[in-house]
């Protein structure tokens, strides 16, 4: 069977995936979403100007001569609180003033509370207050029509944060993808099993978990029977959800009981590549079904299909939501891998940020064994350079959808 390499399956992922419709998202409902058109303030932040502290209003002028040995007394002439007009009995004088609160005229100046003496009605001042002082101005940090978060930026709890102090209500973003997760084989269990044959179903549960981590709500579906005629049934009920991926593992290879190519090919998919020159997980087919969706056909063995979904189903979520392909970090290393012509090499690894930041590779990189997982933040990925050279590529291990965050390990 004739192979794709690595680089050329992420390639065809990206050319074969639509674009989602963009729609509009509640800004407390935006976490992780990416936005895909500048976002500008909808009014001055701050509204107004305002206290940064509790203490008093004051005119800069009256106290521009007050020291320990002549201090300035002022009447107390109103109050100033969040959320509430001032109200101010006579000026001049000093106004209690809270933080937040506004600031109006005649007062250019706030004194922190713990830097007067309060006599009753009257405050005592023994220091002079600049002009401006402790005031924040309506504004300073974002006017009105300010650009204030860009096209591909990731919506973090700051961002949510900041656009709310800016009166942004929502964001437009990319709808996320709907997922199905589908197992194959007769002997797989999702809990227990009867039979002394039987095998736990780790794939289902780890697919569906990766694409919660990449902040989707996949459908985790019963496990298909090794049947050419159930497998098709299974595929087909699985579009009913009319899903933008299907994810499947298993049963894509050659043997008697691999039944997904020929199930995909009855319902008419577009089988785009079937194998890569990689391992683990060469037996890996990309096709598009009739509907559009994308369906990805993972390996069995459980590293494998960790390694299917984290390089070639987070490409497509990618391309789907606008971003460009991850970078990851190129790393120096010995070839602690040995050598092998089966083309790209990914392998389980442990990324640690130093200094200097330094990554190993874990001893059991069989694509069955999970407990070298458990060490492991990291993938590493190996290919062949320009002049035949290796060239180590340190990806984390859980996907990052904003560039800036990108790192070897987690």
């Amino acid at each position: 069977m004739n192979r794709i390499d690595f680089a050329a399956a992420l390639a065809c992922i990206e050319n074969a995936t639509p674009s989602l419709p963009v729609e509009p998202v509640a800004i407390g409902a935006a976490l992780g979403r990416i936005i895909v058109a500048d976002v500008v303030a909808q009014a001055d932040y701050p509204r107004f100007d305002c206290s940064a502290m509790d203490g008093f209003a004051v005119v800069a002028a009256d106290v521009a001569n007050a020291s320990p040995e002549r201090s300035v007394r002022l009447d107390l002439v109103g109050e100033s609180r969040a959320g509430a007009a001032a109200t101010l009995v006579s000026a001049p004088g000093a106004c209690a003033i809270s933080t937040g609160a506004p600031i109006t005229p005649p007062f250019d100046a706030v004194v922190a509370k713990e830097r007067v003496v309060r006599e009753r009605s009257t405050v005592l001042l023994t220091e002079p207050v600049g002009l401006g002082r402790n005031i924040r101005r309506r504004g300073e940090d974002a006017r009105q029509g300010d650009v204030v978060a860009t096209r591909g930026q990731l919506v973090t709890p700051e961002v949510i944060g900041a656009l709310c102090c800016y009166g942004v209500p929502e964001i437009d973003a990319i709808r996320l993808p709907r997922v199905v997760v589908l197992t194959t084989g007769d002997e797989l269990r999702r809990a227990s099993g009867t039979s002394d044959h039987f095998v736990h179903d780790s794939n289902g549960p780890m697919i569906a978990a990766m694409m919660q981590q990449a902040g989707l709500a996949p459908q985790l579906v019963t496990p298909a029977r090794d049947d050419p005629e159930a497998m098709a049934t299974s595929i087909e009920q699985a579009m009913a959800a009319a899903p933008d991926l299907i994810i499947s593992t298993g049963g894509i290879s050659v043997g008697d009981h691999d039944q997904v190519p020929a199930a995909l090919q009855a319902l008419g998919a577009r089988i785009h590549f079937r194998g890569v020159a990689m391992r683990p997980g060469k037996p890996v087919l990309f096709a598009t079904l009739p509907n559009g969706g994308l369906y990805f056909g993972l390996p069995g063995n459980p590293v494998a299909a960790a390694v299917g979904a984290r390089f070639f189903v987070i490409a497509a979520i990618r391309a789907m939501l606008g971003l460009r392909r991850e970078r990851g970090v190129v790393v120096a290393m010995n070839d602690q891998a040995g050598t092998d012509s089966v083309g790209t090499r990914i392998l389980k690894a442990r990324w640690q940020p130093g200094p200097p930041p330094t990554v190993t590779l874990a001893a059991d990189q069989r694509s069955h064994t999970m407990r070298p997982l458990l060490d492991c933040n990291s993938w590493v990925v190996r290919s062949a350079g320009p002049n035949g050279d290796p060239v180590w590529i340190c990806f984390a291990m859980t996907p990052r959808f904003a560039d800036d965050q990108e790192t070897g390990g987690s």
